[in-house]
């Protein structure tokens, strides 16, 4: 679809979510947002080292990050940034995310008119098109940040044509040693295993020290730790961003097929129908037990461990 075609379908569905008006019309979520490139979305640099430093300027804010069976959101203050194992960590106050800069490729400021106001947003998303990160502002936010964030990261060049290309096989690191799982976390696991033509799920199905557990495990885990108040640390999110939730959660609702934390600075959705295998493993240099969600392509969804509590949650999920 060209520019024009975009704008003029998207006029015919103006209430449609972006990542679903995207997929019904087979183009990737970021040639949505440039396609109206102009006075209220411009184009600017993508580079985390660049643009989350500024981010810090917006004070509270929201941030997004998904992947296509589990969304994120986390209203906080954004950190500073710390080199980590060849990846960022940002740390601030309720947010907190590892991130893989070379995912870092488009990023777009939005400025929505709505009813309620202008919906000011930085998207970014990966070679393809596919989302990244979001980081949207909400009533406290500092609207003149947002304007030197734009002012400073501003592209030369403005375009509403935007060139994607499929994701480049990138480096992922040593080789994934299957007898040393435990010392490495499950996204990465996963990532350097499925470079290697392999996947994890397939791994950890054969260790005779992982549980195999039921799907509606994920939402058992949810409702008994939220019974208990015992405080999770939710882990989830693309290659180029993984977003951590550390805390309580209080309000879990059934929708559908999805699975919902609706607290007030915390939001999960996740897609029950999406989960293909879930484990339970004992990984990590603390013998922290985990619970690891993949989807039908060996993809991670999330990970989920805990604190005081935590143990009596998993003991009693729903064994496969």
């Amino acid at each position: 679809m060209t520019p024009a075609e975009i704008r003029a379908a998207r006029a015919a569905q103006p209430r449609s979510r972006a990542r679903d008006f995207a997929e019904s019309h087979g183009i990737p979520e970021a040639a949505l947002v440039a396609a109206f490139t102009g006075p209220e979305v411009v184009a600017v640099a993508a580079d985390p080292r660049r643009l989350l430093p500024l981010a810090r300027g917006l004070g509270p804010a929201l941030a997004l990050t998904r992947n296509r069976s589990a969304v994120q959101e986390r209203e906080g203050l954004y950190g500073p940034l710390a080199e980590e194992a060849g990846r960022l960590r940002l740390v601030g106050e309720g947010i907190e995310m590892l991130i893989d800069p070379r995912h870092w490729v488009h990023a777009f400021a939005v400025t929505e008119p709505t009813a309620k106001g202008l919906k000011r947003s930085v998207q970014v998303f990966d070679a393809a098109g596919e989302a990244v990160h979001k980081i949207h502002l909400v009533a406290e936010s500092r609207p003149e940040a947002f304007d030197r964030l734009v002012a400073e990261l501003r592209l030369a060049e403005q375009t509403d044509a935007v060139p994607f290309t499929a994701v480049a096989d990138l480096p992922p690191g040593p080789a994934a040693d299957p007898a040393g799982w435990r010392q490495m976390p499950a996204d990465l696991f996963a990532a350097r295993l499925a470079a290697e033509g392999q996947q994890a799920p397939d791994l950890l199905a054969a260790l005779p020290e992982v549980r195999s557990l039921r799907p509606e495990a994920m939402t058992e885990l949810l409702e008994r730790s939220a019974a208990a108040a015992v405080p999770l640390e939710i882990r989830g999110g693309t290659a180029g961003c993984l977003q951590v939730f550390r805390g309580q959660v209080a309000r879990i609702l059934p929708a559908g097929y999805w699975i919902n934390v609706m607290d007030p600075a915390y939001n999960l959705h996740l897609r029950t129908d999406h989960l293909a295998r879930v484990f339970l493993t004992d990984r990590g240099p603390e013998g922290a037990l985990s619970v690891e969600a993949y989807d039908a392509d060996g993809s991670l969804i999330l990970t989920v461990t805990g604190g005081a509590g935590w143990e009596n949650v998993v003991a009693a999920l729903s064994a496969a």
